[in-house]
C-alpha cells in the first residue's frame, strides 16, 4: 500500500468523489483498503461502483469513528446509452439500456446530484453535455489533461459547477484528483447542496 503524507492540512475539506471498489468488475479494491489509504490525505470519500450501489454494504458509523474519515452515500457510477453518469443520492440504479435525458429524469426526480463523468473521455457522454441538464461536470484523475480542459471549458461556458475525482480502481489512484469544499460537511445531502449552489472546486493532488 502507498502511504503519503497527510493532505488534511488542505485548506477546505476534500474529499474524492468517484472511487471504485470490487464491487465494479474492473476494480479490486477493497473497502478496507480503500479507507486506509484515503484517510492518510482526504477528509471524505464516495464509493461510484458501476451500475450497482457497492457502498450499501458499508456500516457508515463504524467507519467514520474507526477512520475518521466521512463516507458519502448512496452513489453510483451508470453506464447510460451515450456514456457515463455519475449519481449521487439516489436509492436505486436505472437500466444501462437508457438514453442519458431518461437517466438524468431519474436522478432529479430522486432530488439526486446529475454529474458528466469524465465527459469528453471514451466513455463520457461527449458533446451531449451541451444538451443535458447535468448539475455539475466532473474533472478526473485518471484521464489526460487535454480530456479535462475540454471539461473546464464545457463547465465554464454552461457555467456548471465543476467536482473532482479519482476513479480510481487500483492502488496509488485514490486522492489523485477531489473535491475542495469550502467548509466541513456530513452527508450526501450536504454535499448535493453544495455542489449544486456551486461551492466547490476541482483539486488534483498529483
Amino acid at each position: 500500500m502507498i502511504i503519503r503524507s497527510p493532505r488534511k492540512t488542505e485548506k477546505g475539506f476534500l474529499v474524492d468523489m468517484h472511487i471504485h471498489s470490487h464491487f465494479s468488475s474492473d476494480s479490486f479494491l477493497r473497502f478496507e483498503e480503500i479507507l486506509l489509504e484515503a484517510a492518510f490525505t482526504i477528509n471524505g470519500i464516495v464509493i461510484t461502483d458501476h451500475d450497482i450501489i457497492g457502498s450499501f454494504h458499508l456500516d457508515k458509523n463504524t467507519i467514520e469513528k474507526e477512520h475518521e474519515i466521512v463516507v458519502f452515500a448512496p452513489a453510483v457510477e451508470i453506464s447510460s446509452t451515450e456514456g457515463h453518469i455519475l449519481a449521487y443520492g439516489i436509492a436505486s440504479v436505472p437500466s444501462r439500456e437508457l438514453e442519458p435525458e431518461e437517466v438524468l429524469r431519474i436522478i432529479h426526480d430522486e432530488k439526486g446530484l446529475a454529474v458528466a463523468a469524465h465527459p469528453f473521455s471514451e466513455l463520457g457522454v461527449g458533446d451531449l453535455v451541451y444538451d443535458l441538464p447535468f448539475d455539475a461536470i466532473e474533472i478526473n484523475g485518471a484521464r489526460p489533461a487535454s480530456d479535462n480542459q475540454k471539461a473546464k471549458e464545457a463547465a465554464t461556458l454552461l457555467e456548471l459547477p465543476m467536482v473532482g475525482g479519482s476513479d480510481a480502481h487500483i492502488h496509488g489512484e485514490i486522492a489523485s484528483c477531489v473535491t475542495q469544499f469550502r467548509k466541513k460537511i456530513q452527508t450526501m445531502d450536504e454535499l448535493i447542496a453544495e455542489v449544486k449552489k456551486g461551492r466547490c472546486q476541482p483539486l488534483m493532488l498529483r
